[in-house]
C-alpha cells in the first residue's frame, strides 16, 4: 500500500512545471518593471521582446559594446532559512527541499543602425529545484547559449514619425531571425541515483555537467511583431503584440545513445501597452503585459504590470510579475549605465504556486549614439 502512496506522490509532484520558459536573455530594466516590457522595449534588449520596436530607434547608429549582467537567488530574503546550514547531505536536502536555486551570467553586445538591429549573445544559466520528500528528485535546467539575433522594424502607412516629430502616430511591423547554439542539461534525476552521486564526486564543473548528461544543440528561430505609437507633445502611448520563437525554437537532437536534448524555447504570443510623459526634468512610464496568449494558464500568471519614475541620471523601477513584486533603480551617466534590484518569477503552472526570488545587476559601459 505504501508503495502506491509513494508513487502517487511522485506523479503529483511531476505536474509542476519546474522552470519558466528558458529565454535566452531578458532586459534587466524590464525584469525590475515586472517584465511588462513588450511595449516599453526601448533599450539594448529590443530583439528579445518585439522587433517592431526597432522603428523607434532615434539615432543613425547606437553601439552597445560591453554590457554584462548577472542574476541569482536572493538569499537575503531567506537569511533565517540558511542559518546553521547542515553539513551532511540529508540535512542539507531538507533545507533546500522545494527551494529554487538560480544563477546566471551573460553579455549581449550589439548595435542598432536606423531601424535595423543586431545583437550577439553569450550566456550561462543554472536552475536547480529539489522536490518530493518521499523520493527526492532534482529538476535541472543547466545551459549555456551563444549566437546572434538580427531584426528590422518596418514603418507601415503614410503617417510616419521621425526623430524630430513631437506628435503623430506610427504603425510598424517587425521581423527577426536568430541562430543559437545551446549546451546543457534539461532533466529530472533521482537525488540518490547513480548519475547524481557520480557527478558529486567530480570537482570540475565541466566534468559534473558531462556526468549529468550534457549535450549540445543548434537552432534557428524567428520572431515577429506589430507596434502602434501615438505621440502628442510630452506624452506617448504604445501598443504592441509579439510572436516570439514562432513554432518553437527547437534545438537539433543530440547524437547520444539516450537521444538526450537541451531545453527548447517554446513559442509565446505577448501583448503589451505602455503610456508615459517626459518633461525633460521628470519622466514617468506605466506598462502592462499579458503573456503567453497561446498557452493555457491562470490569468494572474499571465499578467505583468510595471512602472518607472525618474529624473536625469536616475530612474526608479517597480512592477508586479505573476503576483510577485519587483523593484530597483537604474543610474545612467554618459558612457555608464548601472541597473540593480530584486524580482521574482513564477515557476509553477498556477498563479503564485512556486516563487523564485532573485536579484539582478547590470552594467553597460562605453555605449554611445551617433547621428550623421
Amino acid at each position: 500500500m505504501m508503495r502506491w502512496i509513494y508513487l502517487l506522490l511522485i506523479l503529483l509532484s511531476l505536474e509542476l512545471q519546474a522552470f519558466d520558459n528558458p529565454y535566452t536573455m531578458r532586459s534587466p530594466e524590464g525584469l525590475l518593471m515586472g517584465d511588462a516590457f513588450t511595449a516599453v522595449n526601448h533599450d539594448e534588449f529590443t530583439l528579445f521582446y518585439n522587433p517592431a520596436s526597432l522603428h523607434r530607434h532615434e539615432h543613425d547608429l547606437t553601439l552597445t559594446p560591453f554590457n554584462p549582467q548577472g542574476s541569482g537567488t536572493n538569499l537575503l530574503s531567506d537569511a533565517d532559512k540558511f542559518k546553521d546550514f547542515p553539513d551532511e547531505p540529508v540535512g542539507a536536502s531538507k533545507v533546500l527541499m522545494d527551494y529554487p536555486v538560480h544563477a546566471s551570467a551573460g553579455i549581449a553586445p550589439g548595435f542598432k543602425m536606423f531601424n535595423v538591429g543586431v545583437t550577439f549573445l553569450a550566456t550561462q544559466s543554472y536552475d536547480v529545484l529539489l522536490r518530493n520528500q518521499a523520493y527526492p528528485m532534482l529538476d535541472l535546467d543547466l545551459h549555456s547559449d551563444k549566437g546572434l539575433i538580427m531584426g528590422i522594424g518596418i514603418p507601415l502607412g503614410s503617417g510616419r514619425l521621425s526623430k524630430k516629430s513631437k506628435s503623430g502616430s506610427q504603425t510598424s511591423f517587425g521581423l527577426a531571425g536568430k541562430y543559437i547554439e545551446r549546451t546543457g542539461v534539461a532533466d529530472r534525476l533521482a537525488l540518490v541515483g547513480p548519475t547524481v552521486l557520480e557527478s558529486l564526486s567530480k570537482k570540475d564543473m565541466s566534468d559534473i555537467l558531462k556526468t549529468l548528461g550534457e549535450v549540445k544543440g543548434k537552432a534557428v528561430g524567428f520572431d515577429a511583431g506589430l507596434e502602434h505609437v501615438l505621440r502628442g507633445g510630452s506624452s506617448s502611448l504604445i501598443m504592441g503584440i509579439s510572436a516570439l520563437d514562432i513554432g518553437g525554437t527547437n534545438f537539433s537532437e543530440a547524437k547520444t545513445p539516450e537521444n538526450l536534448k537541451v531545453a527548447n524555447i517554446r513559442s509565446q504570443v505577448n501583448v503589451g501597452m505602455a503610456a508615459g510623459q517626459d518633461f525633460k526634468i521628470v519622466h514617468y512610464l506605466l506598462s502592462a503585459d499579458v503573456r503567453a496568449l497561446n498557452e493555457e494558464m491562470d490569468f494572474g500568471k499571465r499578467l505583468r504590470l510595471g512602472a518607472q519614475f525618474g529624473i536625469p541620471g536616475i530612474t526608479f523601477l517597480g512592477g508586479i510579475n505573476s503576483g510577485y513584486y519587483s523593484y530597483g533603480a537604474m543610474l545612467d551617466f554618459a558612457f555608464l549605465k548601472l541597473t540593480a534590484g530584486f524580482y521574482s518569477v513564477e515557476l509553477g503552472s498556477k498563479y503564485k504556486q512556486v516563487e523564485s526570488k532573485r536579484f539582478v545587476i547590470y552594467l553597460s559601459l562605453f555605449d554611445f549614439s551617433f547621428d550623421a
